[in-house]
């Protein structure tokens, strides 16, 4: 997409959002693109606005929900992720068990709009992720965080039993 269509399509976005935003109480648009990259739905190309915000919201949480099943299951995962889940506290275990549940909830509820077509549930939704999001952020960067430090740790480790 060219940017002087991304402009245009983006104003367009944003407008048709903030109509529908206003009528059914959810979050700013500037929230939303941030988080869910709406911007990128082609206004141009869907009859269907609000199921697209839907499925840019569901892509993330399947995004992140996957990543997340690899910190519990390192079986198949990238070696990488055995060094970092190896050194995870029992509290950043619990984070991670909770955000698994809380995102598994999501993509149950995303997988029944999918099966039937509902404006109302659709709009449901998009109101309810928008309102846990900013917790399930913060719990996302808390795991981030215990992830990076323990991958400091094992690279370190690595390292030097590597050198000798």
């Amino acid at each position: 997409m060219s940017k002087e269509k991304h402009e245009k399509n983006l104003k367009k976005v944003k407008q048709f959002y903030e109509e529908i935003s206003h009528k059914n109480n959810l979050l700013d648009f500037k929230f939303v693109n941030e988080n869910f990259e709406i911007e990128n739905i082609d206004i141009e190309e869907t009859d269907l606005f609000i199921k697209q915000i839907r499925k840019h919201i569901t892509e993330k949480i399947f995004y992140m929900l996957r990543t997340i099943e690899a910190f519990i299951n390192p079986s198949n995962a990238p070696m990488f992720v055995m060094g970092i889940v190896k050194d995870f506290s029992e509290s950043e275990r619990e984070l991670i068990q909770e955000l698994y549940k809380k995102l598994a909830k999501y993509e149950i509820e995303a997988f029944g709009l999918e099966a039937k077509y509902d404006e109302k549930k659709e709009i449901e939704f998009i109101r309810k992720i928008g309102q846990e999001w900013k917790e399930i952020s913060e719990d996302l960067i808390r795991m981030y965080s215990a992830m990076k430090s323990n991958h400091d740790k094992d690279s370190k480790k690595s390292t030097k039993s590597y050198l000798g």
